[in-house]
């Protein structure tokens, strides 16, 4: 996979998150996940098609979603992951993944996006791309509250 098309996910995801959070998450230690996909507890997937086509899946556990979901509603209590909850997060899905599409077409790359799927304990069934995507690049990004937003990219 071509590095040049990791990176505005990851920068995409860096800079939406700074913006509602109020700290940019530091990147962690970059890996290729192996068959049988698997993602952390909460996920959020977007399908991207265009110049290329593929998916992103950013995923992270309860206690991290319950922090972000928290951030974007202004610091309000987030004891679980009601609708609103997962209605913010599938909105985080939905802003990053603009925001990639912004950074690819100033690349001259025009891509567009599907509208995100949240999902909670998702099974690798939940990913069929997964199957036919020989690397998948795993960014996690880590909050200094020991919180972290994995970001995973799939391009066959």
């Amino acid at each position: 996979m071509n590095v040049a098309y990791v990176n505005p996910f990851v920068q995409g995801a860096q800079s939406v998150l700074s913006t509602l959070c109020g700290e940019t998450p530091a990147l962690g230690q970059v890996h290729v996940k192996n068959p049988p996909y698997t993602t952390e507890a909460i996920a959020i997937s977007v399908a991207i098609f265009g110049h290329f086509s593929g998916e992103a899946v950013f995923s992270m556990e309860g206690t991290a979603a319950r922090f972000i979901a928290s951030k974007m509603m202004m610091g309000m209590p987030v004891p679980e992951l009601d609708a609103m909850a997962q209605s913010a997060l599938s909105e985080l899905g939905n802003m990053i993944s603009g925001n990639v599409a912004t950074l690819f077409a100033g690349k001259g790359i025009i891509v567009d996006i599907k509208p995100p799927n949240f999902r909670q304990n998702p099974s690798p069934a939940d990913f069929p791309l997964a199957a036919q995507t020989p690397k998948i690049v795993c960014v996690p990004l880590k909050f200094a509250e020991g919180h972290v937003f994995s970001v995973d990219v799939m391009i066959p």
